[in-house]
């Protein structure tokens, strides 16, 4: 009979195998592990390297490289500032708006800022409001609201000229529009926006105006051009014009030489003619 060869137990041969598969698990777990760490180093070199660089202005220098190329760019492509339009303008000079803009001629029209031009242009101080936009490829347009001048503020000698809200617009000099109403007090252009605006609502009141003078910070004074001061109440003021002008209207009271017309009453308007001895009987206010 032929012999029958006897096969080995698989047994071993599993546990062989089960060693052989068990020594690469563990030195995956380590590279992964030690993968972990060295990736967690590489990150703390990275952010010192970048503190370093920032510390040590590189980063800025950088920055400024690739602004600097970008530019050349843009520029190099038909992007360039070469024309400025500018609208509203009739008192602030060209030289004042060149300088508000900055030099902008030959730059790369995608780094203007036309933000922060807008707000250059609006501290000067003939411009109340204004618009900066960029029109492309080439061309910054400008567009302004300017003030209206109301009136001339008298402070430590100087003149100003200030709009109805009282913005300060520029100094002038003694003779520059004498037309307009003198302002007197420390602070009062800040509150005269009321009166001015009261005041040119009546014509009459207006062309007879020549200054207005704060008296103890809370209420006005009115100079006519005839040298009499019109006494303001500190409430109510705008009625008192009103008052006023309709009384004008009815006794010709702007036309006679009078030393002061006194409104305070908000029931009364009392009167006292130059070289009178007594005050004038007072007139009513009522409508």
């Amino acid at each position: 009979m032929p012999k029958v060869k006897k096969k080995r137990a698989p047994a071993r041969k599993t546990k062989k195998k089960a060693q052989k598969t068990g020594l690469p698990g563990t030195v995956a777990a380590l590279v992964s592990r030690y993968s972990t760490a060295a990736a967690a180093g590489v990150t703390v070199v990275a952010v010192l390297a970048a503190v370093l660089l920032w510390s040590g202005g590189y980063v800025g220098l950088l920055g400024e490289r690739v602004s600097r190329f970008t530019d050349g760019v843009t520029v190099a492509a038909g992007f360039e500032i070469n024309r400025i339009t500018a609208r509203g303008f009739e008192h602030v000079s060209e030289e004042e708006l060149l300088a508000a803009l900055g030099p902008v001629m030959g730059a790369s029209i995608a780094h203007f800022d036309p933000y922060a031009a807008q707000a250059r242009v609006e501290e000067l101080g003939w411009v109340r409001s204004a618009a900066v936009s960029r029109l492309w490829p080439n061309t910054i347009h400008v567009s302004v609201r300017e003030r209206e001048p109301a009136a001339v503020w008298q402070l430590s000698g100087a003149l100003h000229l200030i709009d109805q809200s009282g913005a300060v617009i520029r100094q002038i000099d003694a003779f520059e529009y004498s037309n307009l109403p003198l302002i007197v007090g420390a602070g009062a252009p800040g509150s005269a926006s009321g009166m001015l605006k009261a005041l040119r609502s009546e014509p009459a009141l207006w062309g007879a105006a020549s200054a207005l003078i704060r008296v103890g910070d809370r209420r006005w004074n009115v100079r006519l051009n005839s040298g009499a001061d019109v006494k303001f109440p500190e409430d109510g003021y705008e009625d008192a014009v009103h008052d006023l002008a309709r009384l004008h209207a009815a006794y010709g009271l702007l036309d006679q030489k009078l030393e002061y017309i006194d409104l305070r009453d908000p029931n009364h308007l009392v009167y006292r003619e130059i070289g009178a001895g007594e005050v004038a009987p007072a007139i009513e206010r009522t409508r």
